[in-house]
C-alpha cells in the first residue's frame, strides 16, 4: 500500500522527509477549476517541484454546482470537470474523489430515485473527461450526518456498476464505515471496484495512532480484497509535523 496525507501544498516537503509516498489536495484550492490558467501555473510549478507528488485530489465539487435537483447547470458541470482532470493530469495526478455532499444531497420531498439517475449521469460525463486524462474519479460515501445519498461502501459499490465506466470507482473511508456501522464485509465486496481509500481514528476523526482505536479489522478488509492502493490520512492533527510521523508508523504497523 501506498501511504499519503490530505493537506495543503505548503506540507510536501514535511510528508516526504517522515517517508509518506504522496500529498492528497484539494480540488477547488490547487487546481482551481474555474480560474485562470495563468494562476494555475503558478501551483503547477510549486507542486511539480518537491520530491513527493500530489497524486490524489478531495474536495471535488462547490456546493453550488449541483449535481441534483432542477437547478443542473450542465455546461458548468462539463467545463468544470474537464479543467479538473485536465490540470491533474499535468501534476500526475491519478485519483479525484467525489464525495462533495453539497453537490449531491436530496432536498427534502424530491424523488431519490431521480437523484441516483441524475448522480449517474453525472458520473457518466465525468467519466469522458476522466478517462481522456487518464484520471480515475472515485466515488465517496459519505455518512448520514453529512449526506443523505450514498452513505455505504455498498451504496457506492452499486452506483459504480450501474454507470460501468473505467474511470469511475469506489472509494473506502474508515470513518464513514464506521459511522454507519457497516461491515467491513462491504470492503471485501467491493474489492473489483476499490480505487482509493481515506483513514481516520474514527470516533474523534483524527490521526491513527492518537489513542488506543484498533485499525486491525480495517486492515484485515483492506488485505482480503487485495488492495495495494493508495491510504490518505483525511483527518485533524494536533501538531500536524509530529503527529503524521506518529500516523504513518501507525498505519505501516499494520501491514506487518
Amino acid at each position: 500500500m501506498r501511504f499519503g496525507v490530505c493537506a495543503p501544498l505548503e506540507k510536501m516537503d514535511r510528508l516526504a522527509e517522515v517517508g509518506y509516498d504522496y500529498i492528497e489536495l484539494g480540488v477547488q484550492s490547487a487546481l482551481i477549476p474555474e480560474k485562470d490558467e495563468a494562476e494555475f501555473q503558478q501551483i503547477q510549478a510549486q507542486a511539480l517541484s518537491h520530491s513527493i507528488k500530489a497524486e490524489a485530489y478531495a474536495g471535488f465539487l462547490p456546493g453550488d454546482l449541483r449535481v441534483v435537483g432542477d437547478e443542473i447547470d450542465q455546461q458548468r458541470l462539463s467545463s468544470y470537470v474537464e479543467t479538473t482532470c485536465r490540470r491533474a493530469q499535468s501534476l500526475d495526478s491519478k485519483i479525484i474523489v467525489y464525495g462533495s455532499s453539497g453537490s449531491r444531497n436530496v432536498a427534502e420531498g424530491c424523488d431519490f430515485d431521480r437523484a441516483l439517475g441524475q448522480i449517474a449521469d453525472f458520473l457518466s460525463m465525468a467519466a469522458d473527461h476522466a478517462e481522456t486524462h487518464g484520471i480515475v474519479i472515485v466515488i465517496e460515501p459519505l455518512c448520514a450526518r453529512e449526506c443523505n445519498i450514498i452513505q455505504t461502501v455498498a451504496d457506492g459499490l452499486a452506483m459504480a456498476k450501474r454507470v460501468n465506466r473505467p474511470g469511475i470507482q469506489v472509494l473506502a473511508d474508515l470513518y464513514h464505515v464506521w459511522q454507519e456501522s457497516e461491515p467491513m464485509s462491504n470492503i471485501v465486496d467491493a474489492a473489483e471496484w476499490l480505487a482509493h481509500v481515506h483513514i481516520a481514528e474514527p470516533v474523534k476523526r483524527s490521526y491513527p495512532g492518537n489513542d488506543s482505536f484498533d485499525f486491525f479489522d480495517f486492515f484485515s478488509a483492506l488485505k482480503a480484497a487485495g488492495y495495494q492502493g493508495r491510504v490518505s490520512c483525511e483527518c485533524s492533527f494536533d501538531d500536524f509535523d509530529c503527529d503524521v510521523e506518529t500516523a504513518l508508523h501507525t498505519m505501516k504497523s499494520y501491514l506487518e
